[in-house]
Order: structure tokens, then C-alpha cells, then sequence
């Protein structure tokens, strides 16, 4: 199950997790968001982000985003 956690500090600083998601569809699933609450600042990405998606999962992905 894909899941986006976000948090928002005091400061304003925001965070955003993605969990469920591998290879780079993660960042196309955060698109939207980051889009809505402006520019990024940094980006640092999980372990997840490198592994390889397969075919059939990478088609659900392209689906759903």
C-alpha cells in the first residue's frame, strides 16, 4: 500500500516520507504536492528509490499516478 507522510513544522518547513513505492515513481507520486506548497528545497531519497521496479508493478504505477 502506498502511503505519503507529511509534516509540517513550526517554522513552516515541511516533510514529506513515501512509503509502499519503489524506483522513481516516488517522486512522480510527490509531484503534485510539491508543486501545491512551492519550491523544493531539498530532496533526499530512501533505498527504495534505487531498487528496480518490475514490469507488471511498473505498469500499476503508471495507472495509478
Amino acid at each position: 500500500m502506498k502511503k505519503m507522510r507529511i509534516r509540517i513544522g513550526k517554522g513552516g518547513k515541511t516533510t514529506v516520507q513515501v512509503e509502499g513505492v519503489t524506483g522513481p515513481g516516488c517522486v512522480e507520486w510527490t509531484q503534485a504536492f510539491e508543486q501545491a506548497i512551492g519550491e523544493v528545497e531539498e530532496r533526499k531519497v530512501c533505498a527504495a528509490y534505487h531498487e528496480e521496479v518490475s514490469e507488471g508493478v511498473a505498469e500499476r504505477l503508471e495507472e495509478t499516478l
